[in-house]
């Protein structure tokens, strides 16, 4: 009997030792010297929220605070790149260039208007006093303008500049004969005649001469 009793106090004793150690324990609790499941589980951070994986601005636990304050800054946009236009090309106005004057003058004399056609000789003349085409032309519009003093110191600049050419003699020859002074007339177309033979402008000159003295001999 007494060894039975004692049997079976070992027994109670060992199911009762079994009972405090419960192996299905949480490992954590084990390392803690925690028994208590709820409190171990309690200790572990919650998982991150959608928000902060989505571009949320606000502030992280542990973060940088130059990384939060790059963060908090709205996105910078870039300034877009300057394309130059290109550059425009000047128009060519009047007087600027005077060669264009002088093809100006021309157009304008042929159409009778003399007075637009000096002025662009004039600032073709002003522009390239050496140009013998531009005081030649202004010496013309002298002449259909019958201001025959500034025609005859225009055709002394085309001659210091070119020579006494066959059309600056049918010129002056032109001039005289407006004038009505024949006889110098006939001098400077003859000469201009005499250096080029063929020129169809003295020739004409030349009849229309010979018409003037034959109507000057009538009366």
């Amino acid at each position: 009997m007494r060894l039975k009793a004692v049997q079976t106090l070992v027994i109670v004793a060992a199911s009762v030792s079994l009972a405090s150690c419960n192996v299905t324990s949480d490992v954590g609790g084990l390392f803690s010297g925690r028994s208590d499941h709820a409190e171990v589980r309690g200790d572990m951070p919650p998982p991150p929220s959608s928000t902060e994986v989505t571009g949320s601005i606000a502030p992280r636990a542990g973060a940088e605070p130059a990384r939060e304050a790059m963060a908090q800054e709205p996105a910078r946009r870039e300034p877009a790149p300057q394309v130059s236009a290109p550059a425009a090309t000047a128009p060519v106005l009047p007087g600027a260039d005077g060669k264009d004057d002088v093809s100006r003058g021309r157009a304008l004399f042929r159409a009778s208007n003399f007075a637009e056609a000096e002025l662009a000789f004039d600032r073709a003349a002003r522009m390239n006093p050496r140009d013998p085409e531009a005081w030649l032309g202004l010496a013309a519009c002298y002449d259909r303008m019958r201001r025959f003093e500034l025609a005859d110191r225009a055709y002394v600049r085309a001659v210091a500049i070119n020579g006494t050419t066959s059309e600056i003699l049918n010129n002056q020859g032109f001039s005289y004969l407006l004038r009505g002074d024949l006889p110098r007339a006939r001098n400077m177309l003859t000469a201009a005649q005499k250096k080029d033979p063929g020129n169809q402008y003295v020739q004409n000159n030349l009849q229309m001469l010979e018409q003037k003295e034959r109507a000057t001999k009538v009366q």
